[in-house]
Formats: structure tokens, sequence, C-alpha cells
């Protein structure tokens, strides 16, 4: 499998919860969580405006895609960075399951471990996330299966540029 290793990861990451204060760097959480709301549907749905800012180049769209995600299992070994300069990318558990968010301050040296550059973030039921047009950021962990629905952008163009950072040997227990 290729996030489990042989030897256990030299250097583990600290994981913390994530809040929307903390993810602003990122892009934005979503959650319903203290927003306000305004009945819709003679008052029989509550309506949770613009809780991302999805965005999208002038030569793509943004589409709706799902991702049925295997869960990973700890020790969670790191092995890419990735990120989509043409677009957001978004990602909602839609059974409220928990995942492990790593992102990046900055574009990493790929030949220079950094792990004090990556910040690793745990969601809560009911939170999903949306990453800024640019923000690196690991591929989604998923703690247990389950699918995610995902807004990102299509259209021509590379949207995905990746960085190997397995030789890195970052991990992270939870």
């Amino acid at each position: 499998m290729r996030n489990a290793l042989s030897a256990a990861p030299r250097q583990r990451l600290p994981v913390a919860e994530l809040t929307v204060a903390a993810f602003a760097p990122f892009g934005q959480v979503i959650e319903c969580a203290g927003r306000s709301s305004q009945a819709i549907n003679a008052a029989s749905s509550q309506r949770f405006n613009d809780l991302a800012q999805l965005e999208a180049d002038a030569d793509g769209r943004l589409a709706l895609s799902i991702f049925q995600a295997s869960a990973r299992r700890a020790p969670f070994a790191l092995d890419t960075l990735e990120c989509h300069p043409l677009g957001s990318q978004a990602f909602v558990p839609l059974h409220g399951q928990s995942f492990l968010i790593v992102v990046a301050s900055a574009r990493p040296d790929p030949q220079r471990i950094e792990a004090s550059a990556l910040q690793v973030f745990v969601s809560q039921r009911g939170q999903g996330i949306n990453f800024r047009r640019g923000v690196w950021h690991h591929p989604l962990l998923a703690l247990c299966d389950g699918d995610f629905l995902v807004a990102d952008r299509l259209g021509p163009g590379n949207n995905c540029e990746e960085i190997d950072i397995t030789h890195w040997q970052l991990g992270i227990d939870r």
C-alpha cells in the first residue's frame, strides 16, 4: 500500500483540530456551525449561503464530482504534495466522516525536508474544506471508507502540480 512504510517514518507531524481561523490561510472550512442561515421552502429548510469561495480561471469551469475514498491506516506516510494553480478544490464528506488535511504554507523545495512548513488538521463531523487556488496540500487522507463531494476546476491546462516527498520520511500518528 502506498501510504504504509516498512519502517516507521522518522518524524511525526502534530495534528490540530480544524477551525475556521487556523485554516484561513489555506482556504475555507465548509460547515454550518456558527454561520447564519435563512429559512427557505416554507420554512422546512435552512439555507447557509456562501460557505466557500470556489475559483476557476476563465478557461475552466467548476464541476462537482464524487470521490470514493478508501480508509488510510496509521501511521500515515506522506508521499506527495500537490497544488491546483487554475482553481480551488473543495472536499465535503457525504456521510460526515472525519479526514486528515495536510497543507503547506508555501511551495516546498522537494530536495529539502520542510516539515515545519506543513500543518495537519483533522476535520470534525459536518466539516468540509475548500483549498484556495495554488495551495499546496497532500492528497485526500480518509480515516474511514466513504464518499466525498468534490468541487474543482475542469478544463484545459495543467491544473495539478505534484512534488514527491516520500524521501522526507514524514508521517502522522492519529
